[in-house]
C-alpha cells in the first residue's frame, strides 16, 4: 500500500506540472487581457492532433513536434489577437463578448478536428525503448517522466522571462495594474498580443507532451482540459503565473491520490471539491492577492 501511495504521489506531481503549464498559459492571458480563454483546452487538443499528423507525415515524435507547433501557435495567437481584440474592446460588454467569442472558437476547433481527423481515437507511439522506469521502489511511466521534465524546463524558462527580462517585468506590471502601466508609456496592446501568442504557444507544447502521458487523443478531450486549467488558476490565484504551477501540483496530487482510495471516476470530483473549498476559504487562491482595482 505504501508503494502504491508513493507511486500515486509521484504520478500526481508529474501530472500536476503538466496541468500547471496549461494553467500558466491561461493565467497570463487572463492577467494581462482580463479575459478567460474558454477555448484553451481545444487549442491544446489541436496541438496534440497536429503532433499526431507530424508523426504520420514526417515521422516526428511529440518532442520534436514542439519545434513546429510552438512558433506556429505563437503566430496564430498574434493573428487572433489582432483580429479579435479590437472588436471585443469596442463591444458594450467586452467580458461577455470574449466569453461568447472563445466559446465559439472552441466549437470551431472541435468541428475542424472532427472534419480532418474524424472521431476515432488517435495515438502516437512512444519514442522510448522502455515504457516504464524503476525509480527506487516504484515504476514510473517513461512518457510522464519525460513530459514532466520538459514541462519543468518550460516553466523555468517562462519564469526567467517574466522575472529577469524587461518585457517580462512589463507583463507582470500590466497584471498588477494595467492603467498605471499605460500612463508610464508602455505599449500595453503590443505586450498583450505577445502574451496571447505565448499563452497559445505554451498550451500547444502541452498538447504535444500530453500524447506522451496519455495514449489516446479524442476530439472531446479539450473541454475537460479547459476546466482543469480554470480550476488550476483559481487554486493558484488568478493573474499569478507561478500560482498556476502550484495549483496544478495541488490538483494533480488530489486527483492521483484520490484514485488510490476511491473509484477512478471520482478522482476529478475530489479535485473540484478542493477547488470549492479553496474558493470558500481563500477566494484569491494560494498565491493570489486581494484585488484593489476599482
Amino acid at each position: 500500500m505504501f508503494d502504491l501511495i508513493l507511486m500515486a504521489m509521484a504520478s500526481g506531481l508529474l501530472m500536476g506540472i503538466l496541468y500547471g503549464l496549461i494553467g500558466i498559459g491561461m493565467n497570463i492571458i487572463y492577467g494581462v487581457m482580463r479575459v478567460v480563454n474558454f477555448a484553451h483546452g481545444e487549442f491544446m487538443m489541436l496541438g496534440a492532433y497536429i503532433a499526431f499528423s507530424l508523426h504520420r507525415i514526417l515521422n516526428l515524435n511529440p518532442i520534436e513536434s514542439i519545434a513546429v507547433v510552438l512558433p506556429l501557435f505563437f503566430v496564430i495567437g498574434l493573428l487572433l489577437f489582432h483580429l479579435l481584440n479590437p472588436r471585443l474592446q469596442r463591444s458594450d460588454d467586452p467580458e461577455m463578448a470574449s466569453f461568447l467569442t472563445f466559446f465559439g472558437i472552441s466549437l470551431i476547433i472541435t468541428s475542424l478536428i472532427l472534419l480532418i481527423w474524424k472521431a476515432d481515437p488517435r495515438s502516437i507511439p512512444l519514442p522510448f525503448d522502455r515504457a516504464s522506469l524503476l525509480l527506487g521502489p516504484v515504476f514510473m511511466p517513461t512518457g510522464r517522466l519525460v513530459s514532466g521534465g520538459i514541462c519543468m524546463l518550460a516553466v523555468l524558462l517562462i519564469s526567467l522571462f517574466l522575472y529577469r527580462t524587461y518585457t517580462g517585468k512589463a507583463i507582470r506590471a500590466i497584471i498588477e495594474n494595467r492603467e498605471a502601466v499605460s500612463i508610464l508609456g508602455i505599449n500595453v496592446q503590443k505586450l498583450s498580443a505577445i502574451v496571447f501568442g505565448m499563452g497559445l504557444a505554451m498550451v500547444a507544447i502541452t498538447g504535444c507532451l500530453i500524447t506522451l502521458a496519455f495514449p489516446s487523443l479524442t476530439p472531446v478531450m479539450g473541454q475537460s482540459y479547459t476546466l482543469i486549467a480554470f480550476a488550476v488558476i483559481v487554486l493558484g490565484g488568478l493573474g499569478t503565473p507561478l500560482g498556476a504551477l502550484l495549483g496544478g501540483l495541488v490538483y494533480g496530487l488530489a486527483e492521483s491520490l484520490s484514485s488510490v482510495f476511491l473509484p477512478v471516476a471520482l478522482s476529478p470530483v475530489i479535485a473540484f471539491l478542493i477547488l470549492i473549498l479553496m474558493v470558500l476559504v481563500r477566494p484569491q487562491g494560494l498565491l493570489g492577492k486581494v484585488s484593489t482595482r476599482v
